[in-house]
């Protein structure tokens, strides 16, 4: 009986965690807010940094991570300093970073990345859900190239695919 209770359990707090996204509200606020993922997408092209891709957000800013209130990057956990550090680090100034976040908010957004590769992309999180395991992600996405993949649905995995216009498109991941 205990077994039972601890799957209804297991069950409940897995379905708990993935939120039902609306796509069609997402299209939506892309088409009214073009403007603004247009100019974050201008923004991390900007940017100066060394690696091969490069993210700007309220939990990632390159190669760091943010955990309460502090940032610490993969290769020095133990490091803990603060978004002014961070942000000296990486090279982008206060206002700057603040500009993101003004955008961030408009766009109902937490983080942008930008990998320079051939051919280049860039997507702007706008939506998330689940566990690091089993979860969804929803993206807006432009390639350099200005190619739109295909929807890729099989079981246990999906990524279906929404054109936006001009390159731009709606990638919504789920494991």
């Amino acid at each position: 009986m205990k077994m039972k209770v601890n799957a209804i359990f297991l069950l409940f707090l897995l379905t708990g965690c993935v939120q039902q996204v609306d796509l069609e509200e997402i299209k939506k606020d892309f088409v009214e807010n073009r403007d603004s993922f247009e100019q974050l997408s201008s923004m991390i092209k900007e940017e100066n940094y060394d690696a091969s891709c490069f993210a700007v957000g309220t939990d990632r800013i390159g190669d760091y991570r943010g955990h309460n209130g502090k940032w610490n990057t993969n290769q020095n956990y133990e490091r803990r300093i603060s978004i002014e550090q961070v942000l000296r680090e990486v090279g982008i100034s206060p206002e700057r970073y603040q500009d993101y976040l003004t955008r961030f908010n408009k766009v109902d957004s937490e983080r942008i990345e930008y990998c320079p590769g051939e051919p280049s992309w860039i997507r702007i999180m706008v939506h998330r859900s689940g566990l690091a395991v089993a979860g969804c992600l929803t993206t807006i996405n432009i390639n350099g190239d200005l190619s739109v993949p295909k929807s890729d649905i099989k079981p246990g995995y999906s990524s279906e695919i929404m054109p936006l216009g001009d390159g731009w498109y709606l990638n919504h991941d789920c494991t």
